[in-house]
C-alpha cells in the first residue's frame, strides 16, 4: 500500500531514480528532511532488483512517517532492453498533472520516458533538473551531439564529478547551471562501524589473512571481466620475484571467478589470493578493509573507493578517465592513493610499491585517506549542494 501525500506546487520535489538503491537511502532521507516545512520531497522509484543486483530499499520505508525514518515515495515501474533502463511508468502524469515545482530525472539520454516527461514538464512551466555523470570523454561525435541535446533538456544539471562538468563546459553547458554534488555512502554509520571493533580484534584478523606479515590487498566488488584482476595477479607474481610477500583478498564473486581461480592457479599464486565470496555486510567488509594496506581496482573504480578510503585504506586504480566511474575523483595521488597507466601490469606493479612506500613514510595515513570523503562525500555535502542548485528553482 503506497500513500499519497497532498503537496504544494510551489515548493514540492519529485527524484526519479530508476531503483531506489539502499546505499542512495542516507542522502535521500537528508534531502528530505529539509529544516524549510513547507518543502516537500518525494521519491519514484521502481521497488524491485535490477541486472545490476544493486540491493533495494526495503518498501516498507514509503509507509513510515519522516520521524521514523521514513520517505515519502511512489512506486513506479522501470521496463529493460538489454539491461538498460528505456521506459518509466508514470513519468507523463507527474509532467502534466502532478502538483510538483521541480522534477529531478536520473540523467540517462537512452530513457525515452525522460525525454518525453521532462519536454512536457518544461513545456507547463515545471523546472527539469537532471542527475547525472554527464559526459564521459569517449564517446563519438554522434552519441556526444545527442547527449548534448539532452543535458540541453534540463535547468540545472547536479553531476558526480568535475571531469563530467569539464565535459560538458566544452560542449556549451553554461557552468551556472551545474552543480557537482559527488556520491555518497552512509558515512556516519560506516565509521561508527569501524571505531567500535577493537584494535586487538582487528589485529587478529590481520594474523588470520597474512599469517607471515605479508602485505594485504584487497578489492571489493564484482569478479566480471571489466575489473581486469588478471592483472592484479600478474602484479602478485611480480611482487613475489620483488621479494615483497603480498596477499590478495577479493570480496565478490561473479562470471570470472572460475577462470581467476585457474589463473591463479597457472601463475602459482594460489595460496597468494583469498576468494572471499560475496558480501554486502558492512559489519564484516569494513573491518577487512580497514586492515588491508592498499585497495587495488584494476578497472574502473566506483563506490569501492569510498568504501576503502573512509576504512583509511589508499586506492590504486587506472588513469584513463574517460573510462572511469565519478568516484575516481576521491583519490588525491601520493596522500590517499595513486594512478597506473591501464593496463599496464608493470606500472601497476610500480605504483603498489610506491603505495607502500608511501604508508611506510607516513605520506600516506588513515587521516589523508578519510579526510577526503568526510569533506566532500557524505550526506551532509550532498544535501548542502542539492539545495544551493534546487532553491533558485523552487522560490525564484
Amino acid at each position: 500500500m503506497y500513500i499519497n501525500f497532498p503537496l504544494t506546487k510551489k515548493k514540492s520535489i519529485a527524484i526519479v531514480p530508476d531503483r531506489f538503491a539502499l546505499y542512495r537511502y542516507p542522502v535521500f532521507k537528508a534531502i528530505s528532511n529539509q529544516l524549510e516545512p513547507e518543502i516537500r520531497v518525494v521519491i519514484y522509484a521502481d521497488t524491485s532488483e535490477d541486472s545490476t543486483k544493486v540491493k533495494i530499499v526495503n518498501s516498507d520505508f514509503c509507509n513510515d512517517s519522516l520521524k521514523d525514518g521514513g520517505i515519502r515515495w511512489r512506486k513506479i515501474k522501470s521496463f529493460y532492453v538489454k539491461h538498460v533502463c528505456v521506459w518509466q511508468t508514470g513519468l507523463i502524469r507527474l509532467a502534466l498533472l502532478d502538483d510538483c515545482r521541480v522534477i529531478i530525472y536520473w540523467g540517462e539520454a537512452n530513457r525515452l520516458s525522460t525525454w518525453v516527461s521532462a519536454t512536457l514538464a518544461r513545456c507547463v512551466g515545471k523546472k527539469v533538473v537532471f542527475w547525472t555523470h554527464g559526459l564521459y570523454g569517449n564517446e563519438n561525435i554522434i552519441k556526444r551531439v545527442f547527449r548534448t541535446w539532452f543535458y540541453k533538456l534540463a535547468d540545472v544539471l547536479l553531476l558526480y564529478g568535475e571531469y563530467g562538468k569539464k565535459n560538458l563546459s566544452r560542449v556549451g553547458i553554461p557552468s551556472n547551471r551545474m552543480f557537482v554534488i559527488n556520491n555518497s555512502l552512509n558515512v556516519e554509520r560506516q565509521i561508527n562501524i569501524i571505531n567500535k571493533v577493537d584494535v586487538a580484534d582487528l589485529q587478529l584478523l590481520r594474523n588470520k589473512f597474512c599469517p607471515n606479515f605479508e602485505r594485504l590487498l584487497i578489492f571489493v566488488g564484482r569478479l566480471e571481466k571489466s575489473k581486469r584482476l588478471d592483472l592484479l595477479f600478474y602484479s602478485l607474481v611480480r611482487l613475489k620475484k620483488q621479494g615483497i610477500r603480498t596477499r590478495a583478498i577479493l570480496i565478490g564473486t561473479g562470471s570470472q571467478e572460475a577462470s581467476l581461480r585457474s589463473l591463479a592457479k597457472a601463475l602459482s599464486i594460489l595460496d597468494s589470493v583469498i576468494f572471499w565470496g560475496e558480501c554486502y555486510d558492512d559489519d564484516k567488509v569494513l573491518p577487512i578493509l580497514s586492515i588491508s594496506d592498499v585497495c587495488v581496482s584494476p578497472g574502473e573504480v566506483g563506490l569501492t573507493a569510498m568504501h576503502s578510503l573512509i576504512c583509511g585504506t589508499p586506492v590504486i586504480t587506472h588513469n584513463d578517465f574517460s573510462e572511469q566511474m565519478p568516484e575516481f575523483e576521491a583519490i588525491k595521488p601520493g596522500k590517499n592513493g595513486f594512478f597506473f597507466r591501464r593496463g599496464d601490469v608493470e606500472d601497476l606493479t610500480e605504483k603498489i610499491c610506491d603505495c607502500f612506500q608511501a604508508i611506510d613514510a607516513g605520506r600516506i595515513t588513515k587521516k589523508t585517506c578519510c579526510e577526503v570523503i568526510e569533506k566532500y562525500y557524505t550526506p551532509k555535502y550532498q544535501k548542502l549542494i542539492f539545495y544551493r542548485a534546487i532553491f533558485p528553482l523552487l522560490f525564484g
